[in-house]
């Protein structure tokens, strides 16, 4: 559902809202990701995310990538979370966990481990909020530990507020916010929810950070609409590579036309060419066409 009561509000389900957050803002996510998986971030860092599979569509890159050491942490946010998007992501788990196992001749021990936060519920049981899944031999419950998904389902969280004793339903609620009142609801005066949400509206006043969030739905509805002209055509992916052609070429003129609503508001050419990947010069153009 499009959000109408509120043009500069910004959901915790965009992969540039965590990454802002997280360098800024990471005892949050921390605390939402282990009391809701175990798994302790606390000492990762954002790492390079433009790892691609092969496939020349647009989406096929991490969302987020932390690292500490040898270790990975793969943390994708999935507003559309179908069983393509699920597939994909676990994709990105065998091909981190295998990419980083050998350097040189020295075998180097890593774990990597993917979290899910998909906007949907878990089908075997509607009510779950966390699941957890490993390697294991089912014969003699053997384990193997160097990789673990972790699937959190945010639509089990309908109808959330703070109680004083439900902290991390409340955190988790938020992500499916549509507006920044609906989030002072959830959070009902819960302090470190509440500072969420002031956390995130000065980071929607943000210029450089909206340009990222703005491209972000841009692609997103880039995606979605191809990927349903793709089930429409029988297509399993959603789409061949002639529509990622397309994608492409649409890709551009989104740019063009986020960069022009920039100019209008006085936002700066570098920054404008910094977060819409257009360079100076066609910005520099694209201006003198707005002042013509």
């Amino acid at each position: 559902m499009e959000n109408n009561d509120n043009d500069n509000f910004v959901t915790l389900l965009a992969d540039s809202t965590f990454k802002y957050m997280f360098k800024d803002y990471r005892d949050f996510f921390k605390k939402v990701i282990k009391s809701t998986t175990n798994v302790d971030i606390s000492e990762y860092e954002l790492y390079n995310n433009e790892i691609n599979s092969g496939n020349k569509a647009r989406d096929y890159r991490l969302d987020i990538l932390l690292k500490k050491d040898n270790d990975f942490i793969i943390i994708e946010m999935n507003k559309n979370a179908d069983k393509r998007t699920l597939l994909k992501a676990r994709k990105y788990l065998y091909a981190v966990a295998g990419g980083g196992l050998v350097e040189g001749e020295d075998f180097k021990k890593m774990r990597t481990i993917l979290i899910n936060f998909n906007n949907s519920k878990y089908k075997n049981d509607k009510e779950a909020i966390s699941v957890g899944y490993d390697l294991r031999n089912e014969k003699y419950n053997d384990v193997i530990d160097e990789i673990k998904i972790y699937d959190i389902y945010l639509e089990s969280l309908e109808n959330v507020r703070y109680n004083g004793g439900n902290e991390k339903e409340t955190y988790l609620a938020m992500f499916r916010a549509e507006s920044f009142e609906e989030m002072r609801n959830i959070a009902n005066g819960n302090k470190e929810a509440l500072k969420v949400v002031e956390e995130l509206e000065r980071l929607s006043e943000n210029d450089e950070f909206r340009v990222l969030y703005d491209a972000e739905k841009m692609r997103r509805k880039e995606i979605n609409s191809a990927r349903l002209d793709g089930y429409d055509n029988g297509y399993d992916d959603g789409y061949d590579d002639g529509k990622a052609e397309g994608l492409e070429a649409g890709a551009k003129a989104e740019k063009i036309s986020i960069a022009k609503n920039l100019l209008k508001d006085g936002i700066s050419i570098e920054i404008v060419s910094k977060n819409t990947g257009l360079s100076e010069d066609e910005i520099n153009n694209l201006l003198e066409e707005l002042n013509s």
